[in-house]
């Protein structure tokens, strides 16, 4: 599993529903940082596969998992997570902020 940030503050997939109706380049790098800041340091596809048990399961317990691959960074997360932040209207980001200190 990859090092992330074992407490976070504020939930990530808070964050992501709050910034993903943002149109702008600058929403997109907020919700990028989010989700990588919640994996952790990027696993190398070789460490992932011998981890890929311990990564699922992480990612079905709301973690996302990141793999660096020769094409870019993926990123595993449950169905559900990924229902939550495409269909739920999300919480504004101040109160996303409000709810805890999330450096963004």
């Amino acid at each position: 599993m990859t090092e992330g940030n074992s407490t976070p503050e504020v939930d990530w997939r808070l964050v992501v529903r709050s910034l993903k109706e943002r149109g702008t380049p600058e929403g997109r790098m907020l919700v990028e940082k989010a989700i990588l800041e919640a994996g952790g340091i990027p696993l190398r596809l070789r460490e992932a596969r011998h981890r890929l048990f311990i990564l699922t399961t992480s990612a079905s317990e709301g973690r996302p998992a990141i793999i660096e691959t020769e094409g870019g960074l993926v990123c595993v997360i449950a169905v559900d997570d990924l229902v939550d932040i495409v269909l739920e209207k999300g919480p504004t980001l101040g109160e996303v902020v409000a709810k805890g200190r999330f450096r963004l």
